[in-house]
């Protein structure tokens, strides 16, 4: 549960400029003070920091208005306001156990929120204190004069209370915000529908064109699909050959090197040859001449020169051969290029005349196909329009249909409304025969409270009189008595001093032997828990030492003790040592003992506790022996306020008990001079006692007429308060009087209003009559002009021949069209022919024949120069034989090895010319693939810009009468394409996507218009049943509480009907006027009070119109409980036995809710936990709290039971 634990304010209303705060302590907070002390303004604090803004509520002009204005000084700038919240149980939605709020506003209206010291938004605040139930609406605070408004509340005002606690008013919102939403969704339903007809019809027309469409997309797709496929196979083959080829190049590549490596190992060997060929030859003739190693050099040179020479002749002579073999073939191959390339220019000469002819006829069949697509569209806007406006008429025509069935159903409506108006005039006649009936009542009532009134008053008159003559008796006795008392106050000072001194002498050595030996045998026999004697324990001024000791008397021989175990130990010691009467004080059962509160008196100095000093262990063993004395400044006051029922003692040490005894103590005299005559005394006592005796006949003569004034002032009291009833009762009486009178001409005003509205209603039925017979025609005419539009089927069949020549055309455009495109290609595939085949061919061909022309020249010419040199080697070859012959005589035996190196060179140098053809040939195969490889990759090239034309995405393969089937699909494409309408596929589906969204709308709408019907329906059945089961708790709960209220402890119904021993109270409930329109109708509070009829508060008394109301407000609290409640003086019309009956119902609540109550009743407060009393001090609202000790609560409850 949250409760409230402290209020701080600073700168708000009467509380003045500086910081007050108000700990709440406990459940049940009383708050007390005089009229215009500030109480309420406690009230206002809370509802100020909660964040109430109608300064009605907290008794302000305005919000500026909470600040202090000063009181005559320098006025506040802001007012500030802090409550503390118990928020243990976590009902508030923040992690804390106590929750602080603070507001303040600044003279200019601006409010500041914190909460737990930091800025936060109203709402959101106000959000987490409406999840905790604390709240300013409602009943939760209950101010000054609701009690008495509520009760003069007339039935359905009560009903319009009822309805605002429960929440009906949120049910009434929704239904109006439903009832708007349907009216919206019925005129969006109502397009949507209108729409959908125009665009079903269109879309119906687009279908057949897009599934031609479509079917010619799908032939387009799958002829590029095949088309694809056939050129990716073509490119995949051309690739495949390219492979192969490089392959081959690199094959070649690797027999080049490998050939350049073995001519490079031959040459070597045959270096490494001629090497050991010389050095043979030098060892073979060592030391010969010169001139043999020099001719055998030469010769050996020239036979390797001839050998060569021979050997390039025969080459030459074979490559002549084969290049006038080559020669004839080449010019075959360059004729036959030059025949192609002459073929392919008049190819394209010819197929460019075909393809201008064909453009001029296409553009001619593009100017006719947009004449008749002129023609079409003219004709379809004419029909459109046609269309439309039967479009129109059919929607004007729904529109009438709606129009006829709302004015149906306000046709019907309108009949229950009269039928329902007819009803409530015979009810109003009824209830105004009722209420004049009242009104008698009424007056013949007045009559006799009048008359009771002046006998009431007489009698008053007559009271006043008797006791001013007992009030002139008394002041004369007490005037006596004063003097008297004066006499007898000297001269029991002068008697009690002596005895007191004599008393106080004889005591002095005995106190002072007991103290010393009680001291001595607890230390010898280690008994725990003493403590000491009185003096021992309390400190205190010398100027105050003589009335102490008078009122100490029998304590001040007292021994303190920590408990009753310690206490019996030592009353064991006392009675072994047999020292005599002594007084033993255990501290344990006196340590919450509280002095009491004194009078507010310039003559009363205090408590005399407050003068005695000692430790904070031992303040209840000086408020037990101190704390029930008054310090006073004489002995008059002292023994005035003795009278009054307090032990009062002055300085000087006068003692006066409760009651009126008085006592006398001083200082104590030594004891040699407290010994003079006995018999003087003696005389001086009987006469002390003789005026004593006079005084207490004088007391006894005033309290009796102290009882006769108190007897007559109670009868005037309670004459006055009859009075007072009476004139209450008689003022309620008249009032209501008034409030029927005014209720007969309501009632009149509503006949002469109901009679408007009947006429009303009839005028308007006689016209929604008239309306129902001419929206009717409306419908016949709308119906016949629908009728009468004959010209749109010759229109649809005029468009139809305009499409089916459309067709022809599109396919005659279409045919041309794809010959142009077929000529265009073979143009395009001629001139590539031309450009990249035959021309580079022709330029090949002619390098390749100018070079062997120009190589046949060459090696002609040195064939036919060769005879010479070969002769002229040989001859050199032959003389250096015969010279070498000569010479090498001497040498033969080496020629074996040296013929063997020849034969090895000659070997080598045959297998080097063999390797040089390989190479030769080689580099000529490299270079024919290489170029063939070249014209490959221009073929993939040309694929790959067909494929990327085509933009296929996703590629077949290609399978075996691919061919066959492009071909089939062409012509069913070139069949198809002349007639579709390539536009109809996006057409349809936009067209199509609108009536889809369109039904989509429109099925949402009839949803979203059956959900607000079932909401409103819904909302209607919810008002209605969350209405009745609170009432229903509410009337429970009101009986309950009005029993409990009107319970007499004392008596028993004296009914006939009722069972014998039956506790007398009252019955009180809540009754609907009209159970069928319970909306309607209101709320009447009857009321049954202990051996009175039932009544209608509204004719009871005063008083019982509070009772009953208050009831009523407590019943609404226990249906809505919140944290906590906060009541200004709803008491103050109760008397005693039912503020002590409300007292108890508000302290059982206390167990589930905090309650803070402003009351003056004792009946009220004597039951608080916590009690504040508030006065006014230099116009600064001050605060005192007060917490009841369970003395206080117990006498308490006996004067409540007195």
């Amino acid at each position: 549960m949250v409760y409230i634990k402290k209020v701080e304010t600073r700168g708000f209303k009467s509380f003045g400029s500086r910081p007050v705060s108000v700990n709440f302590e406990g459940r049940f907070i009383g708050i007390t003070g005089p009229n215009g002390s500030g109480k309420s303004n406690i009230i206002d604090a809370i509802l100020f920091a909660i964040g109430e803004n109608r300064p009605r509520m907290m008794r302000v002009p305005k919000l500026s208005g909470l600040i202090f204005d000063g009181a005559g000084s320098t006025p506040s700038t802001s007012a500030r306001v802090t409550i503390t919240l118990d928020n243990t149980s976590r009902e508030i939605a923040i992690d804390n156990d106590r929750v602080t709020l603070t507001r303040e506003i600044r003279s200019g209206g601006d409010s500041v929120y914190l909460l737990n010291g930091k800025k936060i938004q109203k709402g959101t605040l106000s959000e987490l204190l409406r999840l905790a139930l604390i709240s300013s609406d409602g009943l939760n605070f209950v101010p000054q004069g609701m009690v008495t408004h509520l009760a003069d509340l007339d039935s359905d005002e009560k009903r319009g209370l009822i309805e605002e606690i429960v929440g009906v008013a949120q049910f009434d919102e929704k239904k109006e915000d439903a009832l708007k939403q349907l009216d919206i969704a019925d005129r969006q339903l109502e397009i949507a529908m209108a729409k959908i007809g125009e665009v079903k019809k269109k879309i119906d027309s687009l279908e057949g064109e897009r599934n031609d469409q479509l079917r010619l997309q799908n032939l387009e797709h799958g002829r590029n699909n095949l088309k694809s496929a056939v050129i990716n196979q073509k490119l995949e083959d051309t690739k495949t050959s390219i492979n192969n080829n490089d392959q081959l190049l690199v094959q070649l590549s690797t027999e080049k090197e490998k050939f350049s490596e073995e001519l490079t190992i031959i040459n070597k060997k045959l270096q490494e040859l001629e090497k050991e060929k010389q050095l043979t030859l030098s060892q073979a003739i060592g030391g010969a001449p010169k001139e043999l190693l020099t001719v055998q050099i030469n010769l050996s040179n020239k036979k390797e020169e001839l050998v060569k020479f021979q050997n390039k002749i025969k080459e030459y002579e074979q490559d002549t051969k084969k290049i006038n073999d080559s020669l004839p073939y080449l010019a075959d191959m360059l004729s036959e290029n030059n025949k192609n390339s002459i073929a392919s220019e008049t190819t394209i000469n010819n197929l460019l005349k075909t393809l201008d002819t064909d453009e001029k006829d296409l553009l001619l069949l593009n100017d006719n196909m947009k004449k008749c697509d002129s023609q079409r569209n003219s004709l379809r806007q004419s029909i459109t329009e046609e269309e439309k406006l039967i479009s129109n008429i059919n929607q004007q025509l729904r529109h009438s249909y709606d129009e006829k069935t709302k004015l149906n159903n306000s046709f019907s409506l309108s009949i229950a409304k009269e039928t329902v108006l007819k009803e409530k005039i015979s009810n109003n006649e009824k209830k105004h025969k009722e209420t004049e009936t009242v009104i008698n009542l009424i007056l013949k009532s007045i009559s006799k409270l009048e008359s009771l009134k002046s006998g009431q008053e007489e009698f008053l008159s007559y009271l006043g009189g008797s006791n001013s003559e007992l009030a002139d008796r008394r002041e004369k006795i007490e005037s006596e008595l004063i003097k008297a008392v004066d006499i007898l106050t000297k001269a029991s000072q002068q008697v009690l001093k002596h005895e007191s001194k004599v008393e106080a002498a004889k005591e002095i050595t005995s106190k002072q032997n007991v103290q010393s030996n009680i001291q001595s045998i607890v230390k010898e026999n280690s008994v725990p828990g003493y403590l000491g004697g009185t003096n021992d324990l309390f400190n205190y001024s010398d100027k105050y030492k003589t009335a102490i000791h008078a009122a100490t008397k029998r304590w001040s021989n007292a021994v303190i003790v920590e408990d009753m175990t310690s206490l019996f130990q030592i009353v064991t010691q006392i009675k072994k040592h047999k020292l005599g009467r002594v007084a033993l004080i255990p501290l344990s059962d006196v340590a919450t003992f509280e002095k009491a509160n004194p009078p507010k008196n310039k003559d009363i100095l205090g408590s005399l506790a407050d003068f005695v000093k000692v430790d904070d262990k031992y303040i209840g063993i000086r408020n037990f022996i101190f704390g029930d004395t008054l310090l006073v400044s004489s002995a008059k006051i002292g023994y005035l306020l003795s009278q009054k029922g307090y032990r009062t003692v002055s300085i000087s040490g006068d003692l006066f008990e409760p009651g009126g005894s008085v006592f006398e103590t001083g200082s104590i005299s030594p004891i040699a001079n407290l010994f003079f005559d006995s018999k003087s005394l003696t005389q001086i006592k009987s006469s002390v006692n003789n005026l004593r005796e006079s005084i207490g006949k004088r007391k006894t003569s005033i309290t009796n007429l102290n009882s006769q004034v108190k007897e007559i002032e109670s009868t005037q009291y309670n004459r006055n308060l009859g009075l007072t009833k009476l004139t209450s009762e008689l003022k309620n009486l008249k009032s209501v009087k008034t409030r029927y009178t005014k209720v007969i001409s309501k009632t009149k005003e509503h006949y002469d209003v109901l009679q408007k509205q009947l006429t009303s209603l009839s005028s308007i039925i006689t016209d929604q009559e008239k309306s129902l017979v001419t929206i009717d025609n409306l419908i016949n005419n709308q119906k016949n002009k629908i009728d009468s539009q004959s010209s749109l089927i010759s229109q649809k069949n005029k468009l139809n021949s305009l499409d089916d020549e459309k067709t022809n055309l599109s396919t005659t455009i279409d045919a041309l069209s794809e010959t142009i495109r077929n000529n265009q290609s073979t143009i395009t595939k001629e001139r590539a022919n031309l450009e990249h085949n035959l021309k580079n061919q022709k330029l090949q061909l002619n390098n390749e024949i100018s070079t062997l022309k120009q190589e046949l020249e060459t090696k002609t010419e040195f064939l036919t120069t060769s005879e010479n040199g070969l002769s002229e080697l040989q001859t050199n070859v032959e003389s250096l034989t015969i010279n070498e012959k000569s010479l090498s005589d001497e040498s033969r035996k080496m020629k074996p090895i040296i013929d063997a190196l020849d034969k090895e060179i000659k070997s080598y140098n045959k297998t080097k010319e063999l390797i040089q053809k390989h190479v030769m040939e080689n580099t000529s195969k490299y270079n024919n693939t290489d170029h063939h490889n070249s014209r490959l990759s221009d073929s993939i090239q040309t694929y790959k810009n067909n494929l990327n034309d085509l933009d296929s995405n996703q590629l077949i393969e290609y399978f075996s009468g691919a061919d066959n089937l492009l071909i089939d699909l062409d012509k069913e494409y070139n069949s198809l394409r002349t007639r579709v309408n390539l536009l109809a596929d996006e057409q349809y589906r936009a067209m199509y996507s609108g009536y889809k969204g369109f039904s989509e709308r429109r099925n949402q709408l009839q949803k979203e218009r059956t959900a607000i019907v079932e909401f409103i329906d819904n909302i209607d059945s919810e008002k209605r049943d969350t209405f009745l089961d609170a009432f229903q708790k509410i009337d429970i709960e009101f009986r309950n509480i009005f029993a409990q209220l009107t319970t007499r402890d004392a008596g028993f119904c004296n009914h006939d009907n009722c069972p014998p021993g039956r506790i007398l109270h009252g019955d009180a409930w809540l009754e609907l006027d009209n159970t069928d329109e319970i909306f309607n109708a209101g709320v009447t509070l009857f009321a049954k009070f202990p051996n009175k009829i039932e009544r209608d508060i509204i004719i009871c008394s005063g008083g019982e119109k509070t009772v009953a109301a208050l009831c009523l407000i407590l019943a609404i609290q226990a249906i809505k409980p919140a944290p906590f409640y906060v009541f200004d003086e709803i008491d103050a019309h109760l008397d005693a036995v039912n503020s002590s009956k409300l007292a108890e119902i508000l302290q059982s609540r206390t167990s589930k809710s905090q309650v803070i109550m402003i009351s003056l009743k004792d009946t009220i407060l004597s039951r608080v936990d916590t009690m504040y009393g508030v006065y006014h001090e230099r116009s600064i609202t001050k605060i005192l709290k007060f917490r009841p000790t369970e003395k206080d609560i117990e006498y308490a409850k006996g004067i409540n039971v007195k």
